[in-house]
């Protein structure tokens, strides 16, 4: 699956399921659903999952959280959004808004 990518750090104390929530408010997904995956040699993947509406073509939105108990607030949360015409643009709409609530951009790596 190709996909357009944003990572954001929440506000303090925000859990995933909450961010997911503002998220799929933000881009007008519905039914979000909680994903969880088993895979081999203990490998554990976990996130929530919505599809937008026509606009975007029904893409698949997934939120991931970087810690691996999804009950604890989180400390930076990944955005993937399938590739569709709008994807970027709606990305970038999403950022915007979420900055304005308080979420904030990650360091930029020095070098």
């Amino acid at each position: 699956m190709t996909a357009r990518t944003l990572l954001l750090l929440p506000p303090p104390g925000t859990g995933l399921q909450s961010a997911a929530q503002r998220v799929f408010d933000a881009l007008g997904a519905h039914r979000p659903r909680f994903i969880e995956r088993h895979g081999a040699n203990q490998s554990y993947d976990f996130y929530w999952q919505a599809h937008c509406g026509a606009a975007l073509g029904r893409a698949a939105c997934r939120v991931r959280g970087d810690l691996w108990e999804p009950q604890e607030p989180q400390n930076s949360i990944h955005i993937e959004l399938e590739a569709h015409a709008g994807a970027a643009l709606a990305l970038a709409g999403l950022q915007e808004e979420l900055l304005a609530r308080g979420w904030s951009l990650p360091p930029t790596p020095i070098g």
